[in-house]
């Protein structure tokens, strides 16, 4: 096995031989301790990662499943193992070799798959580092950081997987470490229903998942990524598809098939209609929320699509993109009004994974995986920002109630605002910080996609697509200012919880580092080179086998394949030049004086502001999460409800009354038969049994009656002669 996969499998492992650990003896370990411990198997974790990342780089040769030519810019790694046969061979790749009907598991990497663990485990290493001074009056601290290194385990395994099913299984473990980890404070209603919530509603977006795996597995026989790619990897044409043994795999199935696996990314990054849940996450310790939002949960369903990009038809992408836009939007409306600092963060997430959905739907592969990256960073910043002011203001949430803290907790002020300036894009031509860079590629590419639809004669409303993700870039800059403002400017709005603000200086550690990732990661980490590494050794590992292969190119709207752009071919189009001229400037910098203006004085404006009726009632519209949690019980939940109450009635009334009245009958027959074999035939069998009793003891005795008149008859008959004979003899 070539030395970077070694590499990343004792990445994977060392977390949950950490989680292994504190599970049987945490409570032994005690804090700090339990916590150290986690916190340097994670560092483990994150120095494989690099150690594997520089091997990657250089290209050193690999083992013989691999070949010689693994490595950035060449080919990926493949180690795959046949799990389980099921269905009949038959299904021939373009390489020759037969692929029987097997599931398989085994790991794939390549550049990108280097890149998300260098990411996961330097964000989970700072999470975990952060929390051994946020968690360390929790009484089940050993507790926490099991589970911490269960979470991490499982995303690491879910970025390792060589194939959906690979995917799948660590999907779910995902989502059931995220269900213990939200509901930690169990003892809480609202994490209990929180955690349950989380949970359900990601079912429901993996039924659609599962219904995906199953259409491609009865299609194809084989779910192992490289495969499918090689199989499907003209999916983007919009045409059927004629497999090897002859088998058509339209383009209505290929499309329904798409949307089912988009469907497990909708629930778990939190898009429209499935977004209900990730608000009500923040009820989870703080560094949870940084991990989930910025790392590992919402950023698999981006992974996701970025693995099963090759394979879906354009009409799969523009659902996704009209997904990402809905939700870009309705994040940033929301996380306008909010006054939970974790629930602006959550919002704001929410929009952002809506960027990268629109990124994928719009073909830019590298976009929205370069997004995902850089949003890490900033988003998981953010949140252990909001940490350490929860903890400094004595678990205070409302910014309400904080005002002026940059005097008392200027570090995590300072670092908070590099924070604001990353998400919201600021910079101009090649200077920046990192959210600058992401998320102008992914406007270019919109605008660019809105440019060639209208050229190719689609629908005007295709402008929609760049539109309004243009204006939300405005909106995002202006409620991450209000953050900002209301918890750091002004003057204190509750003095004893200002006197009393402290900042821990153990939490200083991870914040500077985030800041400066934040801050510079856009270009000096050269994830977008990393990125374009990956389509090259994707691309070239598939071209082996079909030559004409385009799966991970930039697939745009055409009226025919003829038609079909690619991303090397969107220069000439003006969506680049709209795009870095709009954002550049005017939307970060509008966006943060409008907010600075607003909030400069305090509140007062603000409060001014909704006294207006028709502002007022749109407030309370966005504040209450534009009514879906109301709209979901009504129309879903009580009807659920109402449906299993009528179920119960019809099992108790009609069900069980049926069962219950005929075991009621058999009991009163089976009483009247004991009766009547008691009463009646007992005792007919017992006076038949009397009867014939005595007449057998009168038999008996009439027998010996008899016999005795017998033997008295013999005694007078000899009595008789014994007398004869006598008179006889005294007679002579």
């Amino acid at each position: 096995m070539p030395t970077p996969a070694i590499l990343l499998l004792i990445a994977t492992l060392l977390p949950l031989v950490a989680f292994l650990l504190l599970l049987f003896l945490g409570r032994r370990m005690g804090t700090p301790l339990a916590g150290y411990v986690g916190t340097a198997l994670i560092a483990g974790s994150f120095a494989c990662s690099i150690w594997a990342m520089i091997d990657w780089y250089l290209g050193a040769s690999g083992g013989p499943a691999a070949g010689p030519n693994w490595g950035f810019g060449k080919l990926p790694i493949l180690e795959s193992i046949r799990w389980l046969p099921m269905g009949t061979p038959g299904h021939v790749f373009g390489s020759g070799q037969e692929i029987p009907g097997w599931l398989d598991v085994g790991i794939f990497i390549d550049s990108l798959t280097i890149t998300m663990f260098a990411m996961i485990t330097l964000v989970a290493m700072l999470v975990h580092f952060f929390s051994i001074g946020y968690m360390d009056e929790d009484g089940r601290y050993p507790r926490f950081f099991a589970y911490l290194g269960l979470f991490c385990f499982s995303m690491l395994g879910l970025v390792l997987g060589g194939s959906l099913l690979h995917i799948l299984i660590f999907w779910e473990l995902v989502g059931f470490c995220s269900y213990l980890l939200i509901g930690f404070w169990f003892e809480k209603r609202e994490a209990n229903n929180a955690a349950i919530k989380a949970f359900v509603t990601n079912r429901v977006g993996d039924v659609g998942f599962l219904f995906g795996i199953g259409i491609l597995f009865y299609q194809l026989g084989n779910v192992t990524l490289p495969h499918v790619w090689i199989a499907l990897g003209h999916a983007g044409s919009g045409q059927s598809i004629t497999l090897a043994d002859g088998s058509v795999f339209s383009s209505g199935w290929l499309t329904v098939m798409g949307i089912g696996l988009i469907f497990g990314a909708i629930g778990k990054s939190a898009q429209f209609p499935l977004h209900v849940w990730l608000a009500d996450a923040m009820e989870g310790p703080t560094p949870v929320s940084a991990l989930i939002h910025a790392a590992t949960m919402v950023a698999a369903g981006v992974y996701l699509l970025g693995r099963i990009f090759p394979i879906l038809t354009p009409d799969a992408k523009l659902f996704i993109a009209l997904i990402g836009v809905i939700t870009l939007t309705m994040g940033a409306l929301i996380a306008v009004v909010q006054t939970d600092i974790k629930k602006v963060l959550a919002f704001s997430t929410l929009s952002q994974l809506g960027y990268m959905m629109l990124a994928m739907g719009v073909g830019g592969w590298v976009g929205g995986l370069f997004h995902l990256m850089t949003h890490a960073f900033f988003k998981a910043l953010m949140f252990l920002g909001a940490g350490s002011v929860i903890r400094a203001a004595h678990h205070e949430q409302e910014m309400p109630e904080f005002g002026g803290l940059w005097r008392k907790i200027p570090v995590t002020a300072f670092t908070f605002l590099i924070g604001v300036l990353a998400i919201s894009g600021v910079g101009y031509g090649r200077i920046g910080v990192s959210g600058y860079y992401s998320k102008d590629m992914i406007l270019s590419n919109a605008g660019a996609f809105a440019d060639l639809a209208i050229h190719f004669g689609h629908s005007h409303f295709y402008q929609l697509l760049y539109t309004v993700p243009m204006l939300v870039a405005y909106l995002t800059p202006f409620y991450m200012m209000r953050c900002w403002m209301m918890t750091f400017w002004g003057s204190p709005r509750q003095p004893k919880l200002y006197e009393n603000a402290r900042e821990i200086p153990m939490m200083w550690g991870p914040l500077v580092v985030l800041a400066i990732l934040a801050a510079l990661g856009g270009r000096v980490l050269s994830i977008q080179e990393m990125l374009e590494g990956s389509v090259a050794e994707n691309n070239a590992w598939c071209r082996q086998y079909d030559p004409n292969f385009t799966g991970f190119d930039s697939i745009w709207p055409g009226e025919s394949p003829a038609d079909v752009v690619t991303a090397s071919q969107i220069s000439q189009f003006n969506g680049h030049a709209k795009a870095q001229k709009d954002l550049g400037i005017s939307a970060p910098i509008l966006g943060i004086l409008l907010a600075f203006a607003l909030y400069y004085r305090g509140l007062g404006m603000a409060e001014r502001l909704m006294k207006i009726p028709m502002l007022r009632w749109v407030r309370h519209w966005l504040y209450d999460r534009m009514y879906f949690d109301e709209l979901y019980f009504g129309a879903l939940i009580s009807t659920f409800s109402a449906s299993a109450t009528l179920a119960a009635w019809i099992d108790q009334a009609l069900i069980d009354r049926c069962v219950n009245g005929t075991a009621a009958w058999m009991r009163r027959f089976a009483t009247a038969a004991a009766v009547i074999d008691h009463r009646v035939l007992d005792g007919t069998v017992t006076g038949v049994g009397i009867l014939a009793n005595q007449f057998g003891d009168a038999a008996r005795a009439s027998q010996t009656g008899r016999i005795r008149s017998y033997v008295t008859l013999v005694l007078a008959a000899v009595a008789l002669a014994v007398m004869l004979a006598v008179i006889v003899a005294f007679s002579k």
